[in-house]
């Protein structure tokens, strides 16, 4: 037996006490927030509130009050400046970045014993694929990841994606069943990385593929049948080709494991001169699983994947963030899993509330079957009933606890491949925009367009008729203007997981039609206000488009 088998094995007991605790989740949330609060009572924020009195989660509640990313900031500034003790006793050693309503990043911090707590939670779900498909570890895993590393704070201490460190963390036996040396995610060329991932993949004997996005794999997919006489010739001949934008030490890296395998390489053409092109169900055919997100905007995307892998089931990753893992899914239906009771504490604002002065806060042994909730969370890391800006939806119970479904990022943001687009970014993208080319236009109203890959589209009634070269300037700057508020939209949009914005210029008078129409079904005329950002994909059928307008710029 392999030592990951032998590892997924020994998290049995730990999955039995995960079990039994979802006959119980109130009293093993209540033991979870008290001992974080214990641990952390001597810090700056425990100090405010005087976490060494509270004592029960009235107490909590009535003391603590509930944050967002903005009130947050006032504490992380510090702390990535070098301050500890702040928010948590533990010493900060990196900061999971993300983006944030305004243009600032948020910078969570991470700290041993959080990065522990949270593995907790990825080492049950790994132990229920595990005990699914007991096969998956005969072969290697395809995952996708970030590189760990986007810069370092002022005092020194490193920040970027979540989920690159979590990978750098994993213990060595276990990286080993990885497909991907981890040094090819740090090729800044997205072109020249997903050769070089797709060359060494296609080569082995891949039996899971693992990436938040679904629309990702699509677009792997699609580069192969571009590369695929290419990457071929690179599998016989041993070889990288030349001509990639890949640093010379990362491909010394890269090359010095590579042979010529002539027998893959046949094999290979042998599928592409019998079906006609390379699809992943004919190179793989021991593939057990895909591991992706299933919830929320993704949904169009799983529909394409049996055209590549056949009828592979699909597990989800759970609700996941840089802040928090809060649900492990124990199969692969749907997008719910188990919420993760013994790692975070949670409070649950029905949506229905959001908005009111007054809203319930509820605990997770109060929730519907059925109903939708913003999620409020305190963590292992130093985060006391933070919103997260997350969106719930309740799809049943295992036992006594609830099963979560991700729906939606808040009520003023968007999220199609993780990119957590918000109206305020959009505006300011705008605006700035507007003034960069001296523009005036009459409204503007951002949404999605879910083609593939998907894309933003802004629709746009100008004041004027400015010139197709003014027009096709305000589109790209919109679209740097967004890439440099919002880490993860640029992200996204150089791997190419999100399109090119769309601008669609409506015929005039549009806009004041819309409004006509909106007031007589009952909206108020002086308070009215078209959405600057709405995730409704039938919204621009409210308009005449007179022109459309598409900007590429490169991938790398």
């Amino acid at each position: 037996m392999n030592i990951a088998k032998i590892a997924m094995n020994a998290l049995a007991p730990k999955a039995k006490a995960f079990e039994k605790a979802t006959n119980d989740p109130a009293s093993y949330q209540k033991a979870a927030l008290l001992e974080y609060l214990s641990r952390n009572r001597h810090t700056e924020y425990g100090k405010k509130y005087d976490f060494s009195s509270i004592k029960s989660v009235k107490d909590y509640q009535e003391r603590v009050p509930i944050i967002d990313c903005n009130d947050l900031r006032r504490y992380t500034e510090r702390m990535i400046n070098g301050e500890q003790n702040i928010l948590t006793a533990d010493k900060v050693s990196y900061f999971g970045s993300t983006s944030g309503t305004t243009g600032k990043p948020k910078y969570i911090p991470v700290t041993a014993y959080s990065r522990a707590k949270k593995a907790e939670v990825m080492k049950l779900w790994s132990y229920y694929i595990y005990k699914d498909y007991p096969s998956i570890l005969d072969g290697k895993i395809f995952a996708i990841i970030d590189p760990e590393i986007k810069g370092y704070t002022p005092c020194g201490i490193p920040f970027g994606p979540e989920n690159g460190h979590a990978y750098v963390n994993l213990p060595e036996p276990i990286k080993r069943y990885y497909a991907i040396p981890y040094t090819i995610f740090s090729i800044q060329d997205y072109d020249s990385r997903y050769y070089s991932m797709l060359r060494i993949a296609l080569e082995q004997n891949v039996t899971t593929l693992a990436t938040l996005n679904p629309s990702c794999i699509i677009l792997l997919c699609q580069k192969i049948d571009i590369w695929e006489d290419r990457i071929i010739r690179d599998i016989e001949n041993g070889t990288l080709e030349k001509g990639w934008n890949i640093p010379e030490d990362v491909r010394k890296v890269i090359e010095k494991n590579l042979k010529p395998n002539k027998k893959r390489a046949d094999e290979l053409r042998a599928i592409l001169k019998k079906k006609g092109k390379l699809i992943p169900k004919d190179f793989w055919p021991n593939m057990k699983l895909i591991e992706s997100w299933k919830g929320g905007t993704v949904k169009l995307y799983l529909k394409e994947l049996p055209k590549y892998f056949g009828n592979i089931p699909i597990r989800d990753f759970g609700c996941l963030s840089t802040e928090m893992r809060s649900s492990i899914p124990m199969n692969d239906n749907g997008a719910g899993g188990v919420l993760a009771i013994l790692t975070n504490f949670y409070e649950f604002i029905p949506k229905e509330d959001m908005g009111k002065k007054q809203k319930r806060v509820l605990l997770c042994d109060e929730l519907e079957e059925g109903r939708e909730y913003i999620i409020i969370v305190t963590t292992p890391g130093g985060l006391y009933r933070y919103d997260i800006d997350d969106i719930i939806k309740v799809d049943g119970f295992y036992n006594k606890t609830p099963i979560i479904e991700f729906v939606q990022k808040g009520l003023n943001a968007i999220s199609i491949t993780g990119e957590k687009v918000y109206a305020s970014q959009v505006h300011d993208a705008v605006n700035k925009s507007l003034d960069k080319v001296n523009l005036l236009i009459k409204f503007f109203s951002a949404s999605i367009q879910l083609d593939k890959p998907p894309r933003y589209i802004f629709l746009v009634e100008f004041d004027g008729d400015p010139s197709l070269k003014t027009k096709k300037d305000f589109l790209k700057s919109v679209d740097m203007e967004l890439g440099h508020a919002n880490l993860e939209y640029e992200d996204t949009r150089r791997r190419m997981e999100l399109g090119a914005p769309i601008l669609k210029e409506v015929k005039k008078g549009e806009f004041e039609k819309y409004r006509t129409r909106r007031v007589k079904e009952g909206s108020h005329e002086t308070q009215f206000k078209a959405p600057e950002l709405t995730k409704d994909t039938d919204f621009q059928k409210n308009f005449v488009i007179k022109e459309e307008i598409l900007i590429e710029r490169e991938s790398g």
